[in-house]
């Protein structure tokens, strides 16, 4: 027999005899009474199967499965039920692994729409990396002292140039550092790494004024003189009289090139594509040359090289045969050395917009200090007529007094003063002294 019983703190409590005949408590909690009778006349059922020896009625049955996990586990303590089968949790499926730098690079350069100079960089890029890293490093296990790592290890090991036992140039390893963080951003995309490692890391390109180089014409000139083709001469002259990058001297048309009226248009693979060029002075008898020279139905202005080849070992053959010693940066620095020369006459927007830059990439990479503007400075100032004046002949015959040579407050001035006579005379004698000495005629 069950019984609810409340307690005299206000407990509700259901007492009962178990199946062995021991007087037993049961404390549902803070239930209703009437919850709680429902709870006693439960117990009494389960209680009258145990002694018989049977399970509970399947509605009872039903009651102990609904039962709330505290009030159930109350019963299974008690031994009137039997502990919940917990079941088993579903396997979580293994998560994704990150790609291997390997994998990663080779799927980001093959899905890349770059240009082939830009693909070519990339690839010399994700190399640099495998080889750092190895090809199994998943590109999830890189972080910021990794980054760091490399970094220093392209500015002192990174040159894969047998010949070169220094590290890259700071310029290149920027360059470098750039590309990587490309990798790495293009993860964060596709969300497999929440942080580009790379990101704390320098990659703004500047200028290195130690690889500038003029170039004297007359150099030059001995080159182009000690070319074996026409093609090279064309190209020397474009390079160092037109201001074109490498690969724009080896892709120009004769079409585009307009001699009567000193104009040629310059086709390019960087931006702008096509350019408005003035034919200079310089460079006129060399195309005149070229034309004369050119195959019938020639389409290109030189037809030896294509746009992606290589000439600088070629042109390095060139220099040497001249008898000079190879200069920085061969191609880029005839170039540099042009754009020099016309900045130093023309305003800045009109050059670039010829050359395919802009001022600030033409002062970055490009502009160079030349002894003669030096040289011109001293000799000529910075007049401009009707703006400033020119530097006078003689000084003026009367230096304006500044406060450094007026006498200090304290010191005696010398005015007139009646208490003081002798002021006053020496005021008289100061005023006459600049009369003239000479007096007119009397008529």
């Amino acid at each position: 027999m069950a019984t609810v019983r409340k307690r005299p703190n206000g407990i509700l409590e259901i007492r009962y005899v178990d199946a062995d005949g021991e007087r037993r408590s049961l404390y549902p909690g803070k239930v209703s009474k009437r919850d709680a009778e429902t709870i006693c006349g439960k117990v009494e059922h389960i209680v009258s199967r145990q002694i018989a020896g049977s399970d509970p009625e399947p509605n009872v049955a039903q009651w102990l499965a609904d039962l709330p996990e505290k009030l159930h586990n109350k019963l299974v303590k008690a031994g009137l039920a039997a502990p919940r089968v917990q079941p088993e949790p579903e396997p979580k499926p293994e998560p994704d692994l990150a790609p291997t730098l390997k994998q990663w690079t080779d799927n980001y350069i093959e899905n890349h729409p770059g240009k082939p100079g830009t693909i070519e960089q990339l690839e010399i890029t994700a190399r640099s990396l495998c080889k750092r890293f190895g090809d199994d490093r998943r590109i999830d296990d890189i972080n910021a002292g990794d980054a760091e790592d490399y970094r220093k290890w392209l500015q002192t090991k990174g040159n894969e140039r047998k010949k070169y036992k220094t590290g890259l140039a700071e310029g290149t390893v920027r360059r470098r550092i750039g590309r990587t963080k490309q990798f790495f951003n293009a993860a964060i995309k596709h969300q497999i790494i929440d942080r580009n490692p790379f990101a704390d890391e320098a990659s703004a390109v500047t200028g290195n004024a130690d690889r500038l180089f003029l170039v004297p014409a007359d150099w030059i000139e001995t080159c182009i003189r000690k070319a074996g083709c026409e093609d090279w001469r064309v190209m020397l002259a474009l390079a160092r009289y037109g201001g074109l990058r490498s690969h724009e001297t080896r892709i120009q048309r004769w079409e585009d090139i307009d001699l009567p009226n000193n104009r040629m248009i310059v086709r390019s693979n960087k931006t702008p594509p096509i350019r408005s060029c003035p034919i200079f002075p310089e460079l006129r008898p060399h195309l005149l040359r070229a034309k004369e020279m050119a195959p019938e139905g020639a389409e290109y202005v030189q037809n030896r090289y294509g746009q992606d080849d290589n000439i600088l070992t070629a042109l390095g053959r060139i220099i040497t045969k001249a008898g000079l010693v190879p200069w920085p940066k061969l191609m880029q620095n005839l170039r540099a050395t042009r754009e020099t020369e016309l900045l130093a006459r023309y305003p800045a927007k009109d050059v670039t917009s010829w050359l395919g830059n802009s001022p600030e990439v033409a002062n970055k990479h490009y502009a160079m200090t030349m002894q003669a503007s030096f040289d011109r400075a001293v000799a000529e100032g910075a007049s401009i007529a009707g703006v400033t004046c020119g530097v006078p002949e003689k000084v003026p015959p009367k230096v304006p007094q500044t406060l450094q040579d007026k006498p200090p407050l304290n010191e005696d001035t010398k005015k007139a003063d009646a208490k003081n006579p002798v002021n006053n005379w020496e005021c008289l004698v100061s005023a006459l002294a600049d009369l003239p000495l000479s007096y007119p005629a009397r008529t």
